[in-house]
């Protein structure tokens, strides 16, 4: 990403306003992002290009959970960055930065998500492929003969989560994919804990009925 993408406005303000922005006890050892932030708060566009490159690779994972695309992906990416960049002001330092680039990676992986859904809104579903293959992964869960690979089973995942609306797969791939809990699952997506308890429950019921209408029929005990 050039330094022009990552600083489309300059950053005003005062100098006590800008230091406000970051709490004073902080210290650059236990956050070692903060001296690239304040410079970035003064206008150095030099610094923040440190951070990109410093966090570009763990973004970038991050957001392969939103699409396979990987031009895609690199938009997403340079979105969580653009994001970062103009709220920069709005990190208190209180965690490291990369918590801050993660719950604005997935506001922007959501966001992503719910475009897709209006774009296909009054697509007709077709679970023919994806059905074949969780036949496929029921018969290797029973025979040791017949077994997916890791890519395979993670795309099978990926697929049978992608039918699902874009609140209820985010909060799935959060809560089941990634392992987080619930406290970090909120944390990423701004709800409260309970609201993840609640939608979680709820995506749990609509996948079950997905993957009965795709003819399967799941015995597995629910997490």
């Amino acid at each position: 990403m050039t330094g022009s993408r990552c600083c489309i406005v300059g950053l005003a303000g005062s100098r006590k306003k800008r230091d406000a922005a970051l709490q004073s006890g902080d210290s650059l050892e236990s956050n070692p992002d903060l001296a690239a932030i304040r410079q970035c708060l003064d206008g150095d566009s030099e610094a923040f290009r440190q951070l990109v490159v410093r966090h570009q690779d763990a973004v970038s994972a991050m957001m392969w959970r939103f699409t396979r695309d990987p031009q895609t992906q690199e938009e997403l990416v340079q979105d969580v960055f653009v994001e970062a960049y103009l709220s920069l002001r709005n990190y208190k330092g209180r965690a490291p930065f990369s918590h801050y680039l993660s719950r604005i990676a997935t506001r922007v992986g959501y966001r992503f998500w719910k475009r897709q859904a209006r774009e296909r809104r009054r697509q007709q579903i077709n679970l023919t492929e994806v059905a074949e293959q969780m036949q496929r992964a029921q018969a290797a869960a029973e025979s040791p003969a017949e077994t997916l690979e890791p890519a395979e089973a993670g795309e099978l995942v990926y697929q049978m989560l992608d039918q699902l609306p874009p609140r209820d797969r985010l909060v799935l791939s959060l809560r089941y994919v990634e392992e987080k809990d619930v406290e970090e699952t909120a944390r990423l997506t701004g709800w409260s804990e309970t609201m993840v308890k609640v939608q979680t429950w709820r995506a749990r019921n609509k996948l079950k009925k997905l993957v009965e209408r795709a003819g399967l029929n799941p015995d597995a005990k629910e997490k």
